[in-house]
């Protein structure tokens, strides 16, 4: 369908500016001015997020069509999701999923020893993360004007 795969260091400006596009579209309505920028700076404009992501430490993976990104989902450590973005056009495709799965299958190759993923799901993706299989670990919190409820998915086989 799509062809998924880990981005290289050239890569990351686009899927950067894929997330931040998405989450203009679909967070930021639901965001105090503070969550956009907490966003904004912490994350996608962050240079010592932008190094590790390009260094491989905080690797993204992404669909592609056509060459173009058109989905992504970002690591922290092994076993930590903390950028989930599919452009407009795509969502409720399977696009994420489909990445998820992907990401699934290289953590049993590459990192036998995790058992979970984490993620802090924001209040548009929480049905989403449901669907994967993910659960809620507490009731939704904010912080730094972000939103998010804490889930956990196990691994299994």
């Amino acid at each position: 369908m799509y062809c998924i795969r880990r981005i290289t260091a050239d890569e990351v400006g686009e899927a950067l500016k894929l997330a931040m596009e998405v989450f203009m579209q679909f967070e930021a309505p639901d965001y105090k001015p503070q969550g956009v920028e907490t966003f904004r700076t912490g994350v996608i404009e962050n240079p010592e997020f932008i190094e590790k992501c390009r260094q491989g430490i905080c690797p993204i993976y992404a669909a592609f069509d056509n060459g173009k990104i058109i989905g992504i989902i970002g690591m922290r450590n092994q076993s930590h999701i903390n950028l989930v973005f599919t452009k407009r056009e795509y969502q409720r495709r399977g696009v994420a999923t489909s990445i998820f799965e992907y990401v699934l299958s290289e953590i049993k190759k590459n990192s036998p020893q995790v058992k979970e993923i984490t993620l802090n799901s924001s209040p548009y993706g929480k049905n989403f993360y449901l669907h994967l299989g993910f659960f809620p670990l507490s009731e939704e919190q904010e912080t730094d004007g972000i939103k998010f409820t804490p889930m956990k998915y196990v691994l299994r086989g």
